[in-house]
């Protein structure tokens, strides 16, 4: 693991562009990503949670703001760029929401000190919204951060889940502070659903910081359960298949589409896939064209042979452009081509109106 600090220096010192992955040591199930454009920040945020996260974030700067408009498969910055462009928020707000958005995820990268980083030169935004020094972010949370650091070791971040197991610690947790069985009966209902700390903060209309201080003496004393925030999912995510040699691409496809609401399911040996995704049927293939044993046009034949793969869109992804190509793709019975190098929006962007299609058709 390495220094978070010193990979952020190495970053503004190089004016390096891109996105930098840091995964929590401490919860399994999270990373957060940070967009770098010649060294200035231009977004930050986790990779899963995200509509929590910002409902959380919302309530307290732009309540007026309809979060039901966060469709599947959206990012929190996708979301928060269409407030402008449909004319809902001004491009001073927005900017300001961003700016929000990304100092509070810093706040838990940087309490983290060390962990595991990646960083990827493709990753872009587009349209940009925000362009600020890594300084103007972090200097004014640096108490907020010095909090975090404390209460790490007991929740790891607001996206760890909390059931409340024991009501009588609740009671005589509160009573002297709140003197209200009523007030009471509210925080055990927002914690007895295994909710994340955010949405538990945002039903109480708490701060997350006020709401982890206030159940670390049911931590310590066991009275109430943590679960990483991957441990809990409300409903079935999409399945995506990528069928593709390379560690790296599977790497770069799993962190971006499961950020945005999908689960992945990564084969590296193509002859063996067959198998695979009959068992789990994916709502959309993604697949290289160059592999080993069987290139991506014989095993797309292969599967569109196959009576319960016949109908499942498949997307070739290749570092190949010419004409001939495309053709060859259509032929073999592959949806869509999409040549490499891609950014993360634009495959998100392909993988939504796949699925979306996918679903109109079922």
């Amino acid at each position: 693991m390495t220094r978070v600090v010193e990979a952020l220096k190495d970053i503004i010192q190089q004016e390096l562009s891109g996105r930098l992955t840091i995964k929590d040591p401490l919860d399994s199930s999270i990373a957060w990503e940070a967009y770098f454009g010649n060294g200035k920040l231009h977004f930050a945020t986790s990779t899963l949670g995200q509509k929590e996260r910002l409902a959380y974030i919302i309530k307290q700067h732009h309540a007026d703001l309809n979060l039901n408009e966060f469709g599947m498969g959206q990012s929190d910055y996708q979301f928060i760029c269409h407030q402008w462009q449909s004319g809902k928020l001004s491009l001073q707000q927005v900017r300001h929401l961003a700016f929000t958005c990304t100092q509070e995820a810093f706040v838990h990268i940087l309490a983290m000190g060390n962990a595991e980083m990646e960083f990827n030169l493709d990753g872009h935004l587009d349209p940009l919204l925000l362009s600020a020094s890594v300084q103007q972010v972090v200097n004014p949370a640096k108490e907020t951060i010095w909090q975090w650091q404390k209460i790490r070791p007991h929740l790891s971040s607001p996206l760890v889940r909390v059931y409340l197991s024991n009501v009588d610690s609740l009671y005589q947790l509160l009573w002297q502070q709140l003197q209200s069985t009523k007030a009471i009966e509210s925080y055990q209902s927002a914690l007895t659903q295994n909710l994340c700390i955010y949405s538990i903060a945002n039903q109480l209309n708490i701060s997350v910081e006020q709401l982890s201080h206030l159940l670390l003496p049911l931590i310590r004393n066991r009275s109430a359960q943590i679960s990483g925030y991957g441990e809990k999912q409300d409903e079935a995510r999409p399945l995506i298949a990528c069928v593709d040699d390379s560690q790296t691409v599977q790497n770069s496809v799993k962190i971006t589409l499961e950020s945005h609401g999908y689960e992945v399911l990564g084969l590296l040996k193509p002859a063996q896939a067959m198998t695979k995704l009959i068992r789990t049927h994916p709502m959309l293939i993604l697949m290289d064209v160059t592999m080993p044993d069987i290139n991506g046009y014989e095993l797309c034949k292969i599967l569109r042979r196959s009576p319960s793969l016949k109908n499942v869109p498949i997307l070739m992804l290749t570092s190949r452009d010419g004409i001939f190509d495309r053709i060859q793709a259509k032929m073999v019975g592959a949806n869509d081509y999409m040549t490499k190098p891609f950014t993360s929006i634009e495959l998100v962007n392909m993988v939504n109106k796949h699925v979306s299609q996918a679903l109109v058709n079922v």
